[in-house]
């Protein structure tokens, strides 16, 4: 019991990030694709902000090969219980909400989270 309390609080909080980063960065930088987590995104990603040189690329990289199974399973595991949450938040917006700002926000979740909303 005490493992699907656990399970659910990080859930619940994974889904709240995945909120508020997805929203954040929508309205930072319009043009980068937030959802982009492939390893070789986020290798891009430290390249350019750490400047990091092609020694340190080889072993970041050697060191997300070596995890990426066991972060491929943790998010199979994770994913419906997230996706559960994130689309509980997001129809729970929905009453708070003005009618001129409904329509936004059913175009805003519809781009992202197709079928999420009635």
């Amino acid at each position: 019991m005490a493992y699907l309390k656990g399970a659910l609080l990080l859930s619940v909080t994974l889904a709240a990030g995945v909120v508020i980063g997805v929203s954040y960065e929508r309205y930072r930088t319009p043009a980068h694709n937030a959802a982009s987590v492939a390893p070789h995104d986020v290798m891009s990603h430290f390249t350019r902000e750490l400047g990091l040189d092609s020694a340190q690329q080889r072993a970041i990289a050697a060191i997300f090969a070596r995890r990426q199974e066991a972060v491929d399973s943790t998010w199979h595991t994770l994913q419906p219980h997230v996706r559960e949450a994130l689309h509980l938040t997001l129809q729970e917006i929905v009453p708070v909400l003005r009618p001129d700002q409904l329509a936004k926000y059913r175009q805003m979740v519809h781009a992202r989270h197709p079928g999420v909303l009635p």
